[in-house]
């Protein structure tokens, strides 16, 4: 029954993150992001990992769609129209990247080598945060980093030309 609820919500999760990145509407597009994030964390609720369901909800589902929405609303979307069809040679530069990056990370769910296993009961936010802060530090702060960069891009884009 397990494997039929993770099996649904991984789908689900697939047909989501398409959809965020192929329709043309930006509202469109964030519903599919949210209904994306919703189905994670669903994925991390059948897997045990309640507070990582519970951030998922708070940080990406509050914020950072609330975020996006108010980006949407302040864009002028007549300066942004006049960049359509201007990132298809990027597509075809990028998408034998993602299939090669998605092949490996394939490779290494099958053998097990992606992660490795935290301390469990009452240790578990503890040992959470000791790994997020010490092996994937790295990875953190380029998230944070890519954030940055498009709350800038968002606010350059909406500002008015004088």
């Amino acid at each position: 029954m397990e494997w039929l609820i993770f099996g649904v919500l991984a789908f689900w999760l697939l047909v989501s993150v398409l959809g965020a990145v192929l329709v043309k509407s930006p509202v469109h597009s964030i519903l599919f992001f949210l209904s994306s994030v919703l189905s994670m964390a669903g994925i991390f609720l059948s897997l045990g990992a309640e507070l990582l369901a519970g951030l998922q909800l708070i940080i990406y589902a509050v914020a950072i769609v609330v975020f996006y929405v108010l980006v949407i609303t302040t864009i002028p979307w007549e300066k942004v129209k006049r960049f359509e069809g201007f990132y298809r040679k990027e597509l075809f530069l990028g998408a034998p990247v993602v299939l090669a990056v998605f092949l490996l990370m394939g490779y290494m769910v099958l053998k097990g080598k992606l992660a490795s296993p935290v301390g469990m009961a009452g240790e578990n936010v503890r040992e959470l945060g000791r790994t997020l802060f010490t092996s994937y530090l790295f990875p953190f702060e380029v998230a944070s980093v890519i954030l940055l960069v498009a709350m800038i891009g968002a606010i350059l884009l909406g500002r008015k030309e004088e």
